[in-house]
């Protein structure tokens, strides 16, 4: 059963919620053993990101059962998930429209399905987030840790040992498909690291945790990813420590030579460490610049998109250029179609104002590290091919999903 309650995108009011009325309080009750059934499911399935060796892989059938079983739990549907759903739906709507007639070639077909089930990730995570309280967000986040730190450390051992499945072009990947991917992924832990830290959590979990993601980070050779994660972890940290910058400065500058020097040593103990990072420390490489490159395939791409109004079709562009577009937005226009292109403009836009409704309404640090999470990830799907990235719809999601109100109500009494 569906309920339609709590409306949010630009509410006003405190953001406090009541309690329940009498008469709701037997349906929600009966449906609290199925929510926590379909938390731990979407909790296992964020764990499950890691492995992806084969497809369907159990991230997928995780989250897909936990999608099922929120649909069965008297979900509420506030007007940020409705919105989201009919964003998300007109997106993909658009994607098969461009390519239904290309599917004869398996690889459409297979990159169909393999988006279809990235995105639904994201449907999924707003409606279970939906019925979250506080504590509910917080377990996402220490979820959030544990699994980038399992990531790390997979990635870590696959760098340092040279494992073929673990790396790509010696750089560090885990069982994710590439290693842009994997160090998006990362940013998520790191932000909820921070969070979870400046909460009171424990420093001997989470610091070392932190280091670990820190070097899994560091070992993918990202430039977006280490960019994104120094430039949005850095705005975090000052957030953090905004009453006392001097102090939080000279902590930075600490934690700033510590990192040289280990990454010194590192470079002078493993081998092709030290090429790895001067290959990897520039602001654009060769497949960057000229006629073709990635930057200026940006603009070249703008008289397909004005003569191609229903897209060129998924892998049609390996027709015109070497190289994908590398830019999820511009993509959505391009490959999939001025629908997809306006549906993830106006996903883009509610989000970043759902975030500074969130931050403004609740004045809780939580929604800050949400929203840092979400946009550290999205920094990086503008260079890149996001689409099939998993983290990126399941970060979005959940900003559309978690509601002021119930984060900051207390729960009724016996449910």
């Amino acid at each position: 059963m569906t309920a339609i309650a709590f409306p949010e995108v630009g509410g006003r009011g405190t953001g406090r919620a009541g309690p329940p009325a009498a008469r709701d309080l037997p349906a929600l009750r009966a449906a609290a053993p199925l929510r926590r059934v379909t938390n731990t499911c979407y909790l296992l399935a964020v764990i499950a990101i890691n492995f992806t060796l084969f497809r369907p892989s159990p991230v997928d059938v995780l989250f897909v059962l936990a999608l099922a079983m929120s649909l069965l739990s008297g979900q509420t549907i506030t007007r940020n998930v409705f919105i989201f759903v009919s964003l998300i739906l007109t997106w993909i709507l658009s994607l098969y429209l461009s390519s239904l007639s290309l599917v004869a070639n398996p690889e459409v077909a297979y990159y169909l399905v393999k988006i279809s089930f990235a995105v639904s990730i994201g449907l999924c995570s707003a409606l279970v987030a939906a019925h979250w309280t506080r504590d509910d967000l917080r377990r996402a986040l220490k979820t959030f840790v544990l699994a980038t730190v399992a990531a790390a450390l997979i990635g870590s051992a696959g760098f340092l040992f040279g494992i073929d499945d673990l790396i790509w072009d010696g750089r560090a990947k885990a069982f994710l498909d590439d290693p842009n991917m994997f160090g998006a992924f990362l940013l998520l832990g790191l932000i909820s690291c921070m969070y979870l830290l400046s909460e009171g959590g424990r420093r001997r979990v989470y610091g070392p945790a932190l280091a670990c993601i820190g070097m899994g980070l560091l070992l993918s050779f990202s430039r977006a990813a280490i960019m994104s994660g120094l430039v949005w972890g850095g705005v975090y940290f000052a957030y953090l420590n905004r009453r006392n910058l001097g102090r939080a400065g000279g902590y930075a500058a600490i934690a700033t030579i510590v990192l040289a020097l280990a990454v010194l040593v590192l470079s002078l103990t493993v081998d092709g460490l030290a090429e790895k990072l001067a290959d990897r420390s520039t602001v654009a490489k060769d497949y960057d610049l000229g006629e073709g490159g990635r930057y200026n395939r940006y603009v070249l791409a703008i008289p397909f998109i004005l003569d191609n109004p229903l897209g060129l079709g998924l892998l049609e562009l390996e027709r015109y250029f070497e190289e994908p577009i590398h830019n999820i937005w511009v993509s959505s226009f391009l490959n999939y179609g001025w629908l997809a292109g306006f549906a993830f403009t106006l996903l883009l836009i509610f989000t970043v104002a759902i975030c500074a409704s969130n931050l403004r309404r609740s004045r809780d640090p939580i929604f800050m590290a949400v929203t840092l999470a979400w946009i550290a990830v999205i920094s990086c799907a503008f260079l890149h091919e996001a689409e099939r990235w998993r983290h990126l719809w399941l970060i979005t999601g959940l900003v559309w999903g978690v509601s002021v109100r119930r984060i900051a109500a207390r729960p009724a009494r016996g449910v």
